[in-house]
């Protein structure tokens, strides 16, 4: 009989991972995963996306390999701030994460953090200056009882 896994809520232990980094750093930035009414001035966004096209070969050719304890999930991470530093805030941002690994986000021991890449997204409704980071991550499961 095959063991069952659990995933943690990875977009949570993100936000509560860069809640706390954030704050060591004395920035103000407010994480979330759903964005409220009224809009943060100064915010990042976390989102799971496992629908954008990942950078590996095991996808694209659909390999998944045999290790079902590992889950890779696809993060986007939208910056925003508008004082104008969205970028700067995407560098924190993204320095945070790529160090991340391999260590504990919050309670969920991530192997490897694959960076593809920061791009200048302005937001097409509000024209608000915002930065997005997409990052895929490996990280472990437990096993259920």
């Amino acid at each position: 009989m095959l063991e069952r896994i659990g995933f943690s809520d990875v977009e949570k232990a993100l936000v509560d991972f860069l809640v706390v980094r954030l704050s060591e750093l004395s920035d103000t930035a407010t994480v979330i995963a759903k964005v409220p009414d009224p809009r943060p001035a100064r915010m990042v966004r976390v989102s799971r996306n496992d629908r954008k096209a990942r950078v590996d070969v095991e996808d694209r050719e659909g390999r998944r390999g045999v290790q079902l304890v590992l889950d890779r999930p696809r993060v986007v991470f939208e910056c925003t701030d508008d004082a104008g530093n969205a970028a700067g805030l995407a560098v924190l941002v993204r320095s945070i994460v790529n160090a991340a690994a391999p260590g504990y986000i919050g309670t969920v021991w991530c192997d490897h953090v694959e960076d593809a890449g920061m791009e200048n997204d302005t937001d097409p409704v509000t024209a608000a200056p915002r930065y997005t980071i997409v990052a895929d991550l490996i990280v472990r499961g437990k096993v259920l009882a």
